[in-house]
């Protein structure tokens, strides 16, 4: 899946989709949209330009069990109470951020900060609130990371890194700095499924790439041990996976979880493939479902329509699977339908002057 690129100094995604967006002219307003969708106890709210008009907008949208919430609007300081979930909060634009956790100040501009589930109080100060708020459970992480890094996975570094705030600095390390864009080319991909058919499809399991991200921002060293990983024995990948596979081809299914499947890392899972399908997990599976899309559609007495070709095949939305069929095959669903419809149409006026 690519992503494509975003603009540094774009507003953050969702703040303006409709449905999806609120704008809030006060401080009490905005707390409410914060205390709404987030886990958070907003305690004190305060907009400390006074001369100055307050605006917030806000966006907010769900992925499985992940919480996303874009902001973009004037400067806040407040104090917020912590519950039962983590938090990464990822910058935006220009504007200066500190946040006082446990006594200890974190102040930065365009690097992500953890916040633990540590049910504490915690300020900030915001000179322009604008980012986006990634709300979830973080024992969620764990299975992700064990994926990740295969049957020689240790939770330790993981579970250290999941108990202490931590200001992820982009400019100390270069990993971070290149798992942050993909981190916010992945939200401006959701904004565009969101804008194009009004929801992020399930079926693309963006949810389980954000926690891939998260895990590999807070401990990246588990990335490079997962890379330098010797490959598998093995050339090919188990029968049982690829059979599991075709069987559930209209059924969501992330890379985690193909290597929890499998029991590979991230790094053999991908070799495998490679060796016996000449792409990647991810790649092969899109192929598939695509594949018996064109079956299908093949024998237009199966289905009634593109829509239940696309449902069929793992895909609610129709436009983005007609988008994918017709790069793949060059030609689209519907024309395909359309000639089977009338081949199968002549054979049978033919079949019936045969039998005259």
């Amino acid at each position: 899946m690519s992503l494509g690129s975003i603009d540094p100094a774009a507003p953050p995604p969702f703040v303006s989709l409709p449905g999806a967006s609120l704008t809030s002219s006060n401080t009490v307003d905005f707390g409410g949209v914060v205390g709404r969708f987030l886990p958070l106890k907003v305690h004190r709210w305060d907009h400390p330009e006074h001369d100055q008009p307050f605006v917030n907008h806000s966006g907010c949208i769900r992925l499985g069990d992940l919480t996303l919430l874009a902001t973009l609007g004037s400067a806040i300081h407040g104090e917020v109470e912590q519950r039962c979930e983590a938090q990464l909060v990822l910058p935006y634009l220009a504007g200066v951020n500190t946040f006082t956790i446990e006594r200890q100040a974190y102040t930065f501009r365009s690097s992500c900060l953890f916040i633990p589930a540590a049910r504490t109080r915690f300020q900030l100060h915001c000179s322009q609130c604008s980012g986006i708020i990634i709300s979830f459970a973080p024992e969620t992480l764990l299975p992700v990371a064990h994926a990740i890094a295969g049957p020689c996975f240790d939770p330790l570094a993981l579970q250290a890194a999941l108990e202490q705030p931590a200001l992820l600095s982009r400019r100390r390390d270069p990993r971070r700095d290149r798992l942050h864009n993909l981190l916010a080319e992945t939200m401006a991909y959701a904004e565009r499924c969101m804008a194009i058919a009004g929801d992020v499809n399930p079926m693309l399991r963006l949810d389980d790439l954000i926690r891939r991200l998260i895990v590999m921002l807070l401990v990246p060293e588990l990335l490079e041990a997962a890379e330098e990983a010797a490959p598998i024995a093995e050339p090919f990948v188990h029968q049982a996976l690829v059979d599991w596979l075709l069987a559930h081809l209209q059924e969501p299914t992330s890379l985690s979880e193909m290597e929890r499947r499998s029991n590979y890392s991230r790094r053999s899972l991908q070799y495998a493939f490679k060796q016996r399908f000449g792409c990647g997990p991810m790649q092969w599976l899109r192929q598939q479902r695509l594949a018996r899309a064109r079956t299908l559609l093949e024998q237009p007495g199966r289905c009634r329509s593109i829509l239940e070709v696309a449902q069929a095949c793992g895909y609610l939305s129709q436009a983005s699977f007609s988008r994918d069929f017709l790069a793949r095959y060059g030609e689209s669903p519907s024309k395909l339908m359309r000639r089977s419809r009338n081949q199968m149409l002549l054979a049978n006026q033919a079949a019936g002057r045969s039998g005259c």
